[in-house]
């Protein structure tokens, strides 16, 4: 009996630190940074693929999270004023290089699509112009 308690409760403290995946804060400003954006950059993708798999409820509960996890650095900055500005620095600058990032994927996928469409207006601007010559 003894063995299955002790098992059991090995049990549990496994499952409870394997689903507790959420990011802390731990005074770092650089690391917290970076842990925090890797943090929501998984979540983002997760809430990605439940939205696009019509999961609305997981994709809440994921959003919630975020929420959370954002807030708690946020709280957690507040008092710890002496880093504040370290975080928010290295922070601000891993989300402009994430949203470049994202801006260069959109611009690779829809590049080509709005070359053709220059072209195309050109061309109709051309073909405008040499009827009213005519």
């Amino acid at each position: 009996m003894k063995r299955f308690l002790l098992l059991a409760a090995a049990c549990c403290f496994l499952l409870a630190s394997c689903t507790s995946n959420a990011v802390k804060p731990t005074g770092d400003p650089e690391k917290d940074a970076q842990a925090l954006m890797d943090f929501q950059a998984k979540k983002t993708k997760e809430m990605t693929d439940a939205l696009s798999h019509l999961k609305l409820g997981k994709a809440g509960e994921i959003s919630k999270e975020m929420e959370k996890v954002s807030k708690e650095f946020q709280d957690f900055y507040a008092k710890n004023t002496e880093n504040k500005a370290k975080f928010d620095e290295v922070y601000g600058q891993l989300l402009s290089k994430s949203v470049e990032g994202v801006a260069n994927d959109l611009k690779g996928l829809f590049g080509e699509g709005e070359e053709k469409v220059e072209e195309a207006v050109t061309e109709a601007v051309d073909e405008a112009v040499e009827k009213i010559a005519e």
